[in-house]
């Protein structure tokens, strides 16, 4: 039983050292972390709206629960669009996050994923730069659909072979569309 004691007293030291050490490094690297996280996002949206010197954050709480980043793009004090932050349901292998933007005709500027876990050669198509070129210049002034062409004034050129992840897609542009319309310009 002594014996026992002693091992399990000197188990609990090392695994709370080493726990201690776990916590002090963390708070050493999370405030890199974050700068560095920021500093990625605030240079994709520069990829998304082109034409914006600055992005304002704006209040999205009050959006779709999908809507999880809102900024207003600028140059000087022109509003010249809007780029959405989207983590979207419904993909084929889970929630896809991505980034997509609308200059101030409600016009398509580009995608850009951030993170899924599509299938590599079909949903992962996305990150091809062919899909975003498919749907730069998209009319989003009406609700956005897919089609296999993209040659509607409305529609982006769906994946092929990766209809959950166009669908999801489409529904995340068209959640953003909504909010961007209550939006002053």
């Amino acid at each position: 039983m002594n014996k026992s004691f002693t091992l399990g007293i000197k188990l609990f030291v090392i695994t709370s050292i080493a726990g201690l050490l776990l916590a002090f490094t963390n708070s050493l690297t999370e405030p890199i972390i974050i700068a560095r996280q920021q500093q990625q996002l605030k240079d994709s949206l520069g990829v998304i709206l082109e034409n914006a010197e600055n992005f304002e954050e704006l209040d999205s709480k009050d959006s779709s629960p999908d809507i999880i980043g809102a900024y207003k793009g600028t140059d000087g004090s022109k509003t010249v669009g809007y780029v959405f932050e989207i983590d979207e349901p419904g993909g084929y292998g889970g929630n896809i996050h991505f980034l997509i933007g609308f200059d101030d005709q409600m016009k398509l500027t580009g995608f850009k994923s951030i993170s899924h876990s599509e299938s590599a050669g079909f949903g992962a198509k996305m990150d091809d730069p062919e899909f975003n070129e498919g749907l730069v210049g998209t009319d989003a002034t009406k609700e956005v659909s897919a089609s296999k062409d993209g040659s509607g004034e409305n529609e982006i050129l769906a994946i092929s072979g990766a209809t959950y992840s166009t669908s999801t897609i489409v529904n995340g542009i068209n959640s953003a569309r909504e909010f961007a319309e209550g939006l002053e310009k």
